[in-house]
């Protein structure tokens, strides 16, 4: 967009008559030092125009009657030797114009350069700005991701906290049963204990037995033969069972959901070697059920 002009032809005039007033010799120089400001080349357009109307003055004054023409042309003619040196003046003032003028526009021409390159400057600024403000919505779009994993992982770590915390409080119960199941398991072996004791007093009751009954050793050394093929699997299933109760209480400590079912199962085994033990208690006669042979 074209700037406005600071300076109008009306002031050029008065500028000029102001000049030619106070006897000095208006030039566009001249006119821009009064004025302050402006460009030279609409001052000196401006002054030329003016010049051109003083032309025209001159033109309207040859119309005059031929008296006064002739008249008019004696002053000119006297007047030509003196004008000459004003003629020159204003050409070297013309010149002393042209150059300014040049002047002036090797000046615009250099602003108007460094304007272009600053807008070319700019230009790169304006790109690389854009660059990196895809750069940058593209980061904070990635953190916005990173952000949401973080809180999902939050989410789940507050949830695995959660569970540990029920599990720990569920510990102290889960090691009162186990103590409970340890009782149970001493109970256990105290019985079979007793059972082996009372095995070696049916030993001993037999072998009274095999002495006093001369007629039954047969028989008795088969059904003994039995019993303690009978008895010996009653010790393996005992070793048996007190590994399965050992393997129980192991399992008890690492799965603690098995524990209940682990506890049934030894006790059945130990109502299964009750039983044994009573049908061995029925084969195997008291001496106080029979006389002497």
């Amino acid at each position: 967009m074209p700037r406005e002009a600071t300076i109008t032809y009306d002031q050029v005039v008065r500028y000029v008559e102001a000049i030619k007033a106070e006897g000095g010799k208006p030039t566009p120089r001249i006119i821009r030092d009064r004025h302050g400001s402006g460009s030279f080349g609409t001052i000196h357009k401006l002054f030329q125009q003016w010049e051109n109307t003083q032309a025209l003055a001159i033109e309207a004054a040859l119309s005059l009657p031929p008296s006064v023409q002739r008249a008019i042309l004696e002053f000119v003619r006297n007047e030509l030797s003196t004008g000459r040196a004003d003629l020159e003046g204003r050409l070297s003032q013309a010149a002393n114009c042209a150059e300014d003028l040049a002047a002036e526009n090797e000046r615009q021409a250099m602003l108007i350069e460094d304007q272009s390159n600053t807008i070319e400057a700019l230009r790169g600024e304006k790109s690389a700005l854009e660059g990196r403000q895809g750069e940058i919505e593209v980061a904070v779009e990635a953190l916005r991701e990173e952000s949401a994993r973080e809180r999902q992982a939050a989410e789940t770590a507050r949830t695995e906290v959660a569970t540990l915390t029920l599990r720990l409080e569920s510990l102290p119960r889960l090691e009162s049963e186990l103590i409970e199941v340890r009782k149970e398991c001493l109970l256990i072996d105290r019985r079979r204990q007793e059972v082996e004791k009372e095995l070696a007093v049916a030993k001993s009751e037999y072998q009274s037995l095999e002495q006093s009954k001369i007629d039954m050793v047969e028989n008795l050394q088969a059904r003994l033969a039995d019993t303690q093929e009978e008895l010996r699997m009653a010790v393996a299933q005992l070793q048996e069972a007190q590994s399965e109760r050992f393997k129980a209480v192991a399992e008890l400590a690492s799965a603690h959901a098995t524990r209940a079912d682990e506890g049934f199962r030894v006790v059945d085994r130990i109502g299964a070697l009750e039983g044994s033990l009573a049908i061995l208690q029925q084969v195997v006669p008291s001496p106080f059920q029979h006389g002497p042979a």
